[in-house]
């Protein structure tokens, strides 16, 4: 039992480091704090594999000599889940079939096999590997557990989710049987550039993240919108999006702002803290269709008034949502406002 007390407390630690990461650094503060973040996070890895388990980068996975193996498992994964997937996403959301023309795509070509394998490393080489000694000899539990984590370092993205726990599975298994990095973080890299630039996945997760939008930007937008004030206050300066700040004392939030689509609107909702609000949609807004050099628009501002009392004191995340005709609704493009009530 004593040799399963070490790995669980690395795991443990592991989880807190990544959930509080993603839940209340990133989305919370600046570039330098996010950075600096890391660091402590690195450190505690390099410190459990190398130094206190005494790991080479042979072991983790960082090795060429078992690579046809694991290869010929990820690649008849890969090949198989692309077409699947486009067939499968391609009924329900836009795709993409011009990517190759967006610069975007031919730098992750650089730039995402970097990044998938510092990913794996974390969720093969750290999590993996101390499940397999927390759960030895049933090293099925293992790649289970390896795949979950993965997974629910996604949410509450939910295709990213289900994506991620499918394949966390495929990698696992095949890390385990053939131990290595650069051949998953190869197919890693090669799905997340085609559900990024061909599927155009949603792959905001954490705090930010809005578990009904599934689908990412399109160069075909059918639907425009916009959350102008909240209490009167313009959230927006110079490019960026600023806190609001509402008093307790106040008995409502007035919201307003505009919707436009060239397809047919079922219904707009405002949401605060994961609370929906029903809003007045058919104001006349002549700079909405001026803008847009579309009399349709006239009619597309919006108002909202949300009770101060359904909320506790704190940041709330602000959200215009948008539901479509025969789709399961558009988020607003662009960043969510955070909402703080004093």
């Amino acid at each position: 039992m004593s040799g399963k007390i070490r790995p669980s407390l690395e795991v443990l630690i592991g989880l807190l480091f990544a959930f509080g990461y993603l839940w209340i650094i990133y989305p919370m503060y600046s570039p330098w704090v996010k950075a600096l973040s890391v660091i402590p996070i690195f450190l505690f890895i390099i410190y459990s594999d190398f130094i206190g388990g005494k790991s080479s980068l042979k072991d983790l996975g960082f090795r060429w000599d078992n690579w046809y193996g694991s290869f010929k498992i990820l690649f008849v994964f890969t090949v198989v889940a692309i077409p699947v997937l486009y067939l499968i996403w391609q009924n329900y959301f836009p795709v993409n079939n011009e990517f190759y023309k967006n610069s975007s795509f031919w730098k992750k070509i650089f730039t995402y096999p970097l990044g998938a394998l510092f990913q794996e490393y974390i969720f093969l080489a750290f999590f993996f590997r101390r499940y397999r000694k927390i759960f030895s000899p049933r090293a099925h539990l293992a790649v289970f557990f390896s795949a979950l984590t993965f997974a629910m370092i996604h949410i509450p993205n939910p295709p990213l989710v289900i994506f991620c726990f499918v394949a966390g599975l495929v990698w696992a298994y095949a890390y385990n049987k053939y131990p290595n990095l650069f051949t998953v973080a190869l197919s890693h890299a090669v799905l997340a550039i085609f559900c990024s630039s061909v599927l155009l996945v949603y792959q905001v997760v954490g705090a930010k993240a809005d578990i009904g939008r599934w689908s990412g930007e399109s160069d075909q937008v059918s639907v425009y919108g916009y959350i102008e004030r909240v209490d009167h206050i313009f959230p927006y300066k110079d490019g960026n999006i600023l806190e609001v700040h509402i008093n307790r004392e106040k008995h409502e939030i007035f919201v307003e702002g505009w919707v436009a689509s060239v397809n047919q609107v079922k219904e707009i909702r405002i949401s605060l803290g994961g609370r929906d609000y029903p809003v007045h949609y058919g104001d006349r807004r002549e700079n909405v269709a001026a803008f847009f050099k579309n009399p349709d628009f006239l009619n597309s501002g919006f108002t909202a008034t949300i009770p101060v009392a359904d909320f506790s004191s704190g940041y709330h995340r602000l959200v215009l949502k948008v539901y479509m005709e025969g789709e399961l609704f558009h988020n607003k493009p662009g960043e969510k406002i955070w909402v703080k009530i004093i």
